[in-house]
């Protein structure tokens, strides 16, 4: 069942519940193009956060998915209020883990760095330490998407994804890539505090330096993915079993 969140600027979000039911909330966002239902319902992560006894409550970015799709609006000080509108809604007695990956990833990396008391543990996937955004030209990328236009490195990336899953609008994740793209990633500026576990695939291009991020977390540490790149990782039976015994050690206050 799907249930949603309401923002502050009205903007619905779509909330998805897998793993154990009764077990401890893990809030889990997905990276640009992809939902909750690719990154990690059809992946094989609800197996896996049973077994660990944890409960996966896995959110739809505005844009993706089941949230709502606004034309504009995708600023990223509006990202950090879905989430606080989401753990809102769930009325929690503690507050729980996360997991991201890429974009999703960078959004809890800047919501726990700066809500520190918000989550009590972090695994962030295929984390680029800089910005793939940087430089990104939403009205080419947009004349790209047309055939009217021979897009750049970066916008050639964005169009590319925009286009993978037949249930989104790629041009209104061009706008959201565009709008993200104004509020370039800044890494050191609010590390989160949290015990937080880097992974990211070895033959992940777009986030072959995630290992220097580990200097700016106070409790950081770092897996490889094997085998894996920026797109099959979050398919990596290693990601997901790291992944969930990290956050449950965690959770459980045996880390």
């Amino acid at each position: 069942m799907t249930v949603f969140a309401m923002s502050p600027d009205g903007v619905r979000i779509a909330l998805h519940e897998l793993g154990d039911p009764e077990g401890l909330p893990v809030l889990m966002i997905h990276g640009f193009s992809s939902n909750a239902r690719r990154n990690w319902i059809d992946t094989g992560w609800g197996r896996a956060l049973e077994r660990e006894g944890l409960r996966g409550i896995a959110m739809d970015l505005r844009g993706h998915g089941d949230s709502d799709r606004p034309t504009t609006g995708y600023e990223v000080p509006r990202f950090l209020d879905d989430v606080d509108a989401v753990l809102e809604q769930l009325m929690l007695d503690e507050p729980p883990a996360a997991i991201g990956y890429s974009m999703g990833a960078r959004l809890l990396w800047r919501h726990a760095g700066t809500r520190t008391l918000a989550f009590r543990a972090l695994v962030l996937g295929g984390l680029p330490a800089g910005d793939p955004f940087q430089r990104f030209d939403t009205a080419l990328a947009l004349r790209a998407l047309e055939g009217q236009a021979e897009p750049g490195p970066m916008e050639s990336f964005v169009v590319d994804l925009a286009g993978v899953f037949p249930e989104h609008d790629p041009a209104t994740l061009v706008h959201l890539a565009g709008e993200v793209s104004h509020t370039l990633f800044d890494a050191a500026a609010a590390p989160p505090p949290q015990p937080t576990l880097l992974m990211t695939g070895d033959e992940d291009a777009r986030a072959a330096d995630t290992r220097t991020l580990l200097p700016l977390l106070p409790q950081g540490s770092f897996l490889p993915i094997p085998g894996r790149n920026h797109m099959n990782a979050p398919v990596s039976g290693t990601f997901r079993r790291e992944a969930t015994r990290f956050l449950a050690t965690q959770l459980r206050g045996e880390g």
